[in-house]
């Protein structure tokens, strides 16, 4: 018996004739392709009785050398009875001349499933197609009485035969061959040598029992189909990283995943400009995993493995009959299970009230506790914690669903038709219509919402869930914390941002009170928070939460953290609104380098970061820098979330933002068309992200001079954005300013007095300080409008104002500075011929003299 050696001294250099260069047997040993957790993996060629460049892996030193290759041979006999196409075969086994276990594998050149999907763009239907392989192959294997344990994404190899993705799984009994039954010292070492992987490990293989079956690889292909539908393990990489043995164990037992739907809709949106206000808001692929797709990933992830599928091609057959459009098997498990369940891990004692509470806050969600659970007093103390945590998943659950794409299915004529909803009875209990809800969402996928269901949410669903909140839940500050979060995420969804904030100020002080600043629930409420500030343009305002969760990650949760960097995108962000390009640079390329390196290019996070770079890019003028990155940006989210995702949409929008910007106004449009169509059909006429595309294709129209076409547009905006964003919003003021040059060039001076002027000071609140080229534009606009009504004295003072703006955001020679140096040009001439010997005329020289050195400037720049 060797030896055991420490595992830094596993890393010294291979024994002479073990590494490239060398010979083991009748191979010889080419390059290293690979390092895993048992030894590292050469690409060799086997010299006799056949030619042929093989996979060699050598196990590492120290491990019981008589006892593993008599576990090799025993294996691989078993091995060779497996004969699957995507199953990499196994030719031989032995040991070196020192005496280190190898096995000689079929080289299968490809990437891991999770990687080849990200880079291809693969969508949900062809990942799950491709997975099928996986499952079969798992399913072969497991009839020849062989287990994988240590499936994962990097044991599952992907390419391309005949224009199709071909996988096959690899290390196929490599596990089992190198261990005997899971023990402490089996499981886990500080060098991360461990018989399997903890991200894709059962609970029953983290326990280290000696009963495995096939269901603990059932539970890992769960895991690598969740990533493969979220590009996120069920379980955060993070904690388990850093857990000792002990909480490692607890976490991969105890620790219940989101569900794929939910993990998406609660991730992030960062994208470009003045349209990165809706982080929060879920997907169109949050849309298409909830319901069955959750079921069958929560199914095969079940903790307790009585309730996983009992087979792989069970697994399959769930899939199958998901893409044939059939009803599925799986289903999600039934409350009293989970509360079973979560009584079982938890003993907390809590006050006798609690139960109470507890019954009353179901009542009113429509959930019904079974009537054994008014036993003896000492029994219910018990259980009260536990009862009460149950009700706040279930009411959290309930209003993850309720999104901008659900809630116009209530007023939709087809529905209507089939149900015979009655909107008018406004009192309906909430278990009831989140039951409607339910159905609506499984028939209906596109409809319109509008005012009316917006308020039939608000007080059917919303609004009591608040009076239960506050009624029921005054002495659970962390429940209600929790309860009021989802709320005010709710309202959000639905663009109503007044109604969240105080459910949003009630949610973070609770948690920061209770949990202090340094808690990572606090950090999330902090980060919603500042994105609830920052979608009602309060730029400052939003700045130090941001700041403050960035500087509390990157000390307690180092650098290279998937929650660090998001800390640092929604700066970076922030300081492009607010204008400091020069601050948003550095942020912005450190959240992006970070994110390729953790999450490859395609991933949703990178591709944010991408695009926030190009808003950057934008923002600073270099349109034509920006211009591939934002049709990279589209293109790839349309092939990885479809065409009508909400980061599709965005990237659509600034896409086509971007190229009016850069004077493409007819190539613009088409996206602007396809972005403001597709935000009405899934969002509503009254959403944010609808009012924000109604103003980017009437400025585009405005460009082309269509603009009999813009000013309705317009128009339309400017009696919405108000009521929904706020007098002094971005995307208000815009929509007044430009629809005011569209008056002003028209001739309609009058119009455009009465519809600049009354709006003047909230647009200097909304635009002075975080975007002072938009308020230079306004200005220009409200200047030219007076002086085209003869109020010259009084039109002064903003052209005057604009062309101060002007000239320190633009270059001398740019055209926009040309216009308001014309404008101030115009001006002095009406002036002077309205009231000359004043003068007027001498200013009008001073500047028509700038002007023709603008043009002359121009003139050589263009040669």
């Amino acid at each position: 018996m060797s030896d055991p050696i420490s595992p830094i001294n596993a890393t010294l250099e291979l024994p002479q004739g073990e590494g490239p260069g060398g010979h083991i047997g009748a191979y010889k040993i080419l390059h290293e392709i690979g390092e895993g957790g048992f030894g590292s993996v050469f690409e060799a060629e086997q010299e006799h009785p056949v030619r042929r460049r093989v996979a060699l892996k050598i196990i590492k030193l120290g491990m019981d050398t008589r006892e593993v290759i008599a576990r090799f041979e025993a294996e691989r006999q078993a091995l060779a009875l497996m004969d699957h196409p995507h199953i990499a075969r196994v030719f031989d086994a032995g040991a070196t001349s020192t005496g280190r276990p190898y096995f000689v594998m079929e080289l299968v050149k490809g990437e891991s499933i999770t990687s080849y999907c990200m880079k291809r763009g693969l969508s949900i239907a062809q990942r799950l197609e491709l997975f099928e392989q996986v499952c079969g192959a798992v399913q072969h294997a497991h009839t020849k009485s062989i287990i994988h344990r240590d499936l994962k994404p990097n044991n599952v190899l992907v390419s391309t035969h005949d224009d199709q993705p071909f996988a096959k799984v690899i290390d196929f009994g490599i596990a089992k061959a190198t261990s005997g039954s899971l023990t402490d010292k089996t499981l886990y070492t500080e060098a991360n040598l461990m018989m399997g992987t903890p991200l894709y490990m059962s609970p029953e293989q983290a326990e280290g029992s000696a009963d495995i079956d096939t269901r603990t690889d059932i539970y890992a292909l769960g895991v690598i189909l969740y990533e493969l539908l979220t590009d996120t393990t069920p379980l955060d990489s993070d904690s388990l990283r850093s857990a000792g043995y002990a909480e490692m164990q607890r976490i991969i037992r105890e620790v219940e995943p989101m569900r794929p739907s939910a993990r998406i809709s609660r991730s992030a949106k960062v994208t470009i400009g003045k349209s990165a206000n809706h982080r929060n808001e879920p997907n169109q692929r949050a849309k298409t995993l909830r319901g069955e797709l959750d079921w069958i990933v929560m199914k095969a992830i079940e903790k307790d493995r009585t309730r996983r599928y009992e087979t792989a091609n069970a697994l399959a057959m769930d899939i199958r009959r998901y893409l044939a459009g059939e009803a599925v098997l799986a289903a999600p498990p039934s409350a009293l299970y989970r509360m079973q369940k979560f009584v079982r891990r938890n003993k907390t004692v809590v006050a006798a009230g609690a139960l109470v509470a507890a019954a009353l806050l179901v009542g009113i969600v429509g959930f019904a506790w079974q009537a054994n659970v008014a036993r003896a007093q000492a029994r219910l103390a018990q259980q009260r914690a536990d009862q009460l945590k149950q009700v706040s998943d279930f009411q959290a659950a309930m209003l993850e669903k309720i999104d901008p794409t659900v809630l116009g299915k209530l007023l939709s004529d087809d529905v209507h038709s089939k149900y015979k909803v009655a909107l008018d009875k406004a009192a309906l209990p909430v278990a009831a219509r989140a039951h409607q809800l339910a159905a609506f969402e499984s028939q209906w996928q596109y409809v319109n919402a509008t005012d009316a269901a917006t308020d039939l949410i608000d007080r059917t669903i919303l609004k009591p869930a608040v009076t239960a909140i506050d009624k029921k839940f005054k002495e659970q500050p962390l429940v209600s914390a929790a309860l009021r979060q989802a709320l005010a995420d709710s309202y959000v969804g639905i663009g109503l941002y007044d109604k969240a904030m105080p459910l949003q100020q009630s949610a973070l002080a609770a948690r920061r009170h209770a949990l202090g600043s340094d808690n990572d629930e606090t950090m999330s409420s902090m980060l919603s928070m500042g994105s609830l500030l920052e979608q009602q343009g309060k730029l400052d305002s939003a700045e130090p939460y941001f700041r403050a969760v960035l500087a509390t990650r990157r000390r307690l949760q180092g650098e290279d953290n998937a929650g660090t960097t998001e800390a640092v995108a929604h700066v970076g962000a922030l300081l492009v609104d607010q204008g400091k390009f020069d601050q948003a640079e550095p942020y912005l390329h450190e959240a992006l380098e970070k994110r390729r390196r953790m999450f490859g290019e395609n991933n949703p996070d990178t591709l944010n970061s991408i695009s926030d770079v190009a808003g950057l890019l934008v923002s600073q003028g270099k349109l034509g820098e920006a211009e591939p990155y934002l049709r990279e940006v589209a293109i790839k989210f349309r092939q990885i979330n479809g065409e009508d995702d909400p980061d599709t949409l965005r990237a659509i929008n600034n896409l086509g933002i971007a190229l009016a910007m850069e004077g493409k106004s007819g190539e613009a449009e088409p996206f602007l068309r396809e972005a403001l169509q597709k935000h009405r059909r899934l969002l509503g006429e009254n959403h944010p992200d609808t009012l924000q595309s109604l103003v980017a294709l009437a400025g585009a129209l405005r460009e082309e001079n269509k603009n009999a076409e813009a000013e309705p547009l317009l128009r339309e905006a400017i009696a919405k954005s108000p009521r929904v964003l706020g007098e002094d919003n971005y995307n208000t003021v815009m929509s007044i300013s430009l629809l005011g040059d569209l008056l002003d060039d028209q001739g309609r001076f009058a119009e455009a007095v009465a519809l600049l002027a009354p709006s003047e000071e909230n647009v200097r609140r909304g635009l002075s300080t975080d975007a002072p080229s938009q308020w230079g534009l306004y200005l220009l606009d409200l200047g030219k409008a007076r002086a085209g009504s003869h109020d010259y004295a009084v039109a002064e003072a903003p052209l005057l104002e604009a062309h101060t703006i002007a000239s320190s955001t633009h270059d001398f020679g740019d055209k926009r500075l040309r216009a308001y140096t014309k404008a101030l040009v115009d001006l002095y001439l009406a002036w002077n011929k309205a009231e000359p010997g004043k003068g007027y005329d001498a200013k009008s020289t001073d500047w028509q003299k700038k002007l023709a050195l603008m043009d002359e400037t121009n003139a050589t720049k263009a040669k």
